[in-house]
């Protein structure tokens, strides 16, 4: 028996540089209308016009307002982890109190 997608699972990934960059413009896009408006007007709508693309484009990649801030999110976080672990391996052999300071700059 299939299992239903998660309503937070992106559609599809990006395969060809032009996708790659319609999703990028969508995720630049999503973090300009969170920072005007807050959560609570972070639409699809609003956020395929202000990345220039069709709100049919949008859905292409992301079924849903839930599904594309959690795939923001997920993006955030993976790019705090590689900071993170750079840090780490940039300390390594340092005190404990170097390597505490790298990773907290690191992080934000």
């Amino acid at each position: 028996m299939a299992r239903a997608p998660s309503p937070l699972t992106p559609r599809k990934k990006p395969l060809q540089a032009r996708s790659s960059r319609t999703v990028e413009a969508i995720f630049d896009a999503s973090i300009q209308v969170l920072i005007d408006g807050g959560i609570e007007r972070v639409t699809t709508t609003r956020v395929a016009e202000r990345a220039g693309v069709s709100v049919g484009s949008l859905y292409q990649y992301f079924p849903n307002k839930q599904s594309l801030l959690a795939a923001l999110l997920e993006r955030y976080l993976l790019g705090v982890v590689e900071a993170v672990e750079q840090a780490c391996s940039g300390c390594k052999g340092c005190s404990s109190d170097t390597m505490a300071v790298g990773v907290v700059d690191a992080f934000f």
